[in-house]
């Protein structure tokens, strides 16, 4: 997670790419960086203009592998390091980010290939200094086909030096990021360096233990996706805040040692069946259950200084008896029961989602009046006819249940995003579509602070003269059959999305100049009145196409 700084308190970081980048954990790397430092992009062919690089600046290698340019490009690089002595003695900290090709096999890399990412790592070691480099990424470099295969004692050896080979000479490294590549265990004879306090060894879907390393300051310890059964064994470092294990094999959590001052833990879509016996750390701030075949909360003891629990989609069939703590401000429990009769809310609750769960009606839920958004989607509601809504609400998601009507419904003053759009799945699927459609929003009280309305696939044919809230930026109608808009006034309106409406006429409407994005069935292109033509052509409107449905 990043945390934006200030501008005026920005450090500035240089980042040397090959070229734009492709790659999703790059495109990550990269927009982290620029949350947190100014960064300055320089291509590998333009590496001359880093002569005047400042005291003290970090500087960043965002590599990825794309076609057999990458052996050039590599070279290049190499070769600016070794020329420039005075620039780098300047810089400060350095990081380097290699994602190799998620179409290649790391046997299908040429030796070539194989040679000049040594060379670089050798590089900078000779040329910046191990005691500069302070975070690694080496991402998808081992397939799963190839190394879970092997069984060879030799190539195991390998593969294991390969590993060694690609960390171990970074003694002052803080974060090592070996994510999406698959190997069945880290190897016995690696040594990470002591220094280092984040690690995520995830997305493999191939590491079957933790064993085998030790880190003593370790802070972060990503190993989700992978083919974990157990971690009982595991010796966790006493400095671990945040573990995360999530889409695993792990079956059980009752002989477990978790860390003392452990804040997050995430075990969610594992095998855990029940949480009998489980010694959460007091010190938790999150935990996250989630899609685990837990038939029973009934005598779980969550630590009482949690801040955010999942529990959704479960296989539980009631909270009645569930003691959540008083603590909890954001719970989750999505398709986690068959009847809400006997649930006890949290009394500080900010976020809420109850989606899922054969809701038939809001009152009884008793929610409590610090709620600020709520998610009741795909429930069966049939009303929001006095019900009464939390004082200091503003966030009401409401699609997929079995309202028709919003007339006579008292929406809480607070409220600023009101969003009700049908899933589109459903179309032809639920016989009972057209009983959940909206067909008018005329004569509705929207609350005058609402500041987006999503109302899509539904079946409003007239927004005629309709009275939409001042401040709306954010309005959806689309996919509705809108024949009209006559009269309806958006006067701050930013995003309005008409899409899937071929039948719609724009007779008696102005598009407001404040509209930046219109979104319109393909249909009515040609029938746009000259001066959305003009803003169109003059780029202060931007217009999308939608497809047919």
């Amino acid at each position: 997670m990043t945390y934006p700084v200030p501008p005026g308190n920005r450090h500035r970081r240089i980042v040397v790419e090959f070229g734009p980048l492709k790659y999703f954990h790059s495109i990550m790397f990269l927009s982290d960086l620029q949350a947190k430092e100014n960064v300055d992009i320089v291509d590998v062919a333009n590496l001359n203009s880093l002569t005047e690089a400042e005291t003290d600046t970090s500087l960043s290698f965002c590599l990825e592998y794309v076609d057999d340019s990458f052996t050039e490009s590599m070279r290049a690089l190499i070769s600016w390091l070794s020329r420039e002595p005075e620039v780098l003695d300047r810089i400060g900290e350095v990081t380097y980010h290699i994602h190799w090709s998620p179409h290649h096999k790391w046997i299908d890399y040429t030796t070539e290939e194989k040679s000049v990412y040594t060379e670089f790592m050798n590089a900078v070691e000779r040329y910046v200094g191990e005691a500069k480099v302070r975070h690694v990424s080496i991402i998808q470099k081992y397939d799963i086909e190839t190394t879970v295969a092997i069984t060879d004692p030799a190539e195991i050896d390998k593969l294991a030096q390969e590993i060694c080979d690609d960390v171990v000479r970074w003694r002052h490294l803080k974060i090592l990021d070996y994510g999406v590549s698959s190997f069945r265990f880290l190897p016995t004879s690696i040594s990470l360096a002591d220094t280092m306090e984040v690690l995520n060894i995830g997305g493999g879907y191939a590491l079957e233990t933790l064993g085998g390393f030790h880190i003593p300051r370790l802070r972060v310890l990503i190993a989700s996706q992978n083919a974990l059964h157990a971690i009982d064994e595991v010796s966790f470092p006493s400095t671990l805040r945040r573990l995360e294990l999530s889409d695993n094999k792990i079956y059980f959590l009752s002989y477990v040692s978790f860390p003392p001052f452990l804040e997050h833990l995430d075990v969610s879509q594992n095998r855990i069946d029940t949480l009998k016996g489980v010694n959460f750390p007091a010190t938790l701030v999150s935990l996250n259950l989630a899609f685990n075949p837990i038939e029973s909360l009934k005598g779980v003891r969550f630590p009482e200084g949690l801040r955010y629990l999942d529990v959704s989609n479960i296989p539980n069939e009631s909270m009645a008896g569930i003691r959540f703590p008083d603590s909890v401000t954001n719970l989750n429990l999505q398709a986690s029961m068959t009847t809400t009769r006997g649930l006890k809310l949290p009394p500080m609750l900010t976020q809420l989602c109850l989606c899922d769960n054969n809701i038939t009606s809001i009152n009884p839920l008793r929610l409590p009046s610090t709620l600020k958004v709520l998610y009741l989607n795909n429930n069966a509601i049939k009303t929001l006819n006095k019900v009464s809504f939390p004082p200091n609400l503003r966030e009401l998601y409401l699609g997929n249940n079995l309202i028709t009507t919003l007339k006579n419904v008292h929406f809480p003053a607070s409220l600023e995003v009101l969003d009700m759009e049908m899933d589109p799945d459903l179309i032809g699927i639920d016989d009972d579509f057209a009983k959940r459609q909206l067909t008018s929003i005329k004569d509705v009280m929207l609350p005058h602070n609402l500041r987006v309305l999503r109302l899509g696939y539904h079946a409003i044919s007239q927004l005629d003269s309709v009275d939409l809230p001042p401040g709306l930026v954010s309005f959806s109608a689309c996919y509705n059959g809108l024949h009209t808009l006559r009269g309806t006034r958006l006067p701050q309106m930013k995003l309005l999305d008409l899409a899937g409406n071929p039948m719609l006429t724009f007779d008696h409407f102005v598009l407001p100049e404040s509209v930046t994005e219109l979104r319109l069935a393909p249909e009515l292109l040609s029938h746009l009145p000259p001066y959305v033509i003009d803003r169109i052509n003059q780029k202060q409107l931007l217009l999308r196409q939608s497809q047919p449905f």
